[in-house]
């Protein structure tokens, strides 16, 4: 294997480091505005918009004895209906092809608050009970596609009631009555409530995804984690071209530190290096605590010289906190780059692994190696 020293490589600038709060978390894929909503749940939904139409048909041709609206007839409202129906079993095929969707979940949500908005202003009745159908719309997209979508159609939902209520009592034809306000008022306490009790559920649902991804000594990604993160990244420098660089550390005497001083100071050292790590890699970078202490960096679109930058800096502070502990501990570090050393995470991880351990038995500890090329070998230095 063979041992590189990169000089002239450019600093990373101060500003790619991590501030605080970036510290805080570890790189997390960016949900969407609506969160996808599995195949299942979708069709629930699109078989869930037929069953009110079926309603909405029956409820303005069967149950209301002596329909009068000044805005649509009883034909009007039921070539709606069917126009409705029509429209959603368009969406309906198109989401069976394509399962995610922002702009259907979003337009889609706007058509069906339309909907019930056109049947509560032709309903007869004085207290319309069919605004109560905006309840199941907020419940239904807030429940499928997470809290943004909820607070989105909330919103819609509530501005459109207020809109048509508006247009029902201003002419006189209905008079604003007791119930009126009393219903609306309770549908929206009802949404208010659940929007209220689905936050702190879905808050508690991430906090306890954020655990399953990290690992809780040292704040970095966990192995399994890693493995999510790294299939894709690497993945994508094969295809498009771009590099990769994956390191791979190693603690030098950690198991001496554990029996000397205890399991407590070795927890203390773990936590060192994987503050030291955090400090060390950009917003676009990740780290994980691959084993007991093993610790795996991916750094895409970064140069190896710059790596090579990076394990001096790691390698430097960790010297400069043992000292300060009196501990003595070093860490050994392999680097290597995709596609060059490997295409997929188990080859990249074993080449770069052998240029570790080649630095552990030639120096003792304490070095940096850089994993030569599988394809071209060359000599070790």
């Amino acid at each position: 294997m063979e041992n590189k020293s990169h000089s002239g490589s450019p600093e990373r600038r101060k500003d790619h480091r991590r501030n605080e709060q970036d510290r805080a978390e570890d790189i997390v894929e960016l949900s969407p505005r609506w969160t996808p909503a599995s195949w299942e749940e979708q069709r629930i939904q699109f078989i869930t918009r037929y069953v009110f139409v079926a309603l909405g048909f029956s409820y303005f041709n069967f149950v209301i004895d002596d329909y009068v609206s000044p805005w649509l007839s009883l034909t009007d409202i039921t070539y709606y209906l069917i126009a409705y129906t029509v429209w959603t079993t368009g969406w309906f095929i198109a989401a069976r092809l394509k399962h995610y969707s922002q702009f259907r979940y979003r337009l889609m949500m706007w058509v069906d608050v339309l909907s019930v908005s056109v049947c509560v202003l032709n309903d007869p009745f004085v207290v319309p009970l069919s605004s109560m159908v905006y309840i199941v719309i907020v419940l239904g997209n807030g429940m499928r596609y997470g809290m943004r979508a909820f607070a989105e159609t909330l919103i819609i939902s509530i501005i459109a009631t207020v809109f048509v209520l508006s247009l029902r009592y201003t002419d006189g034809v209905h008079s604003l009555s007791v119930g009126t306000i009393f219903l609306n008022l309770f549908a929206i306490i009802i949404l208010g409530y659940a929007y209220l009790l689905m936050s702190r559920i879905d808050a508690s649902r991430n906090r306890l995804e954020r655990r399953s991804k990290h690992d809780v000594l040292t704040g970095l990604l966990n192995r399994r984690a890693l493995m999510d993160h790294a299939m894709s990244y690497l993945c994508r420098s094969s295809d498009h071209g771009c590099r990769t660089v994956l390191m791979f550390a190693d603690l030098d005497k950690f198991k001496r530190i554990n029996d000397e001083f205890g399991h407590a100071t070795g927890d203390q050292v773990l936590k060192a290096v994987g503050l030291i790590i955090r400090n060390n890699i950009r917003q676009t970078d990740f780290a994980a605590r691959y084993g007991g202490d093993e610790f795996v960096l991916i750094l895409p679109g970064m140069t190896l010289g710059e790596a090579y930058m990076a394990a001096e800096r790691i390698q430097q502070q960790l010297t400069d906190w043992a000292h300060k502990e009196n501990l003595n501990v070093s860490i050994t570090i392999g680097i290597g780059e995709s596609p060059t050393h490997g295409t997929d995470f188990a080859s990249l991880l074993h080449n770069v692994d052998k240029a570790l351990y080649s630095s552990k038995n030639s120096e003792g500890g304490g070095g940096i190696s850089v994993a030569t090329d599988p394809i071209s070998p060359k000599t070790s230095a």
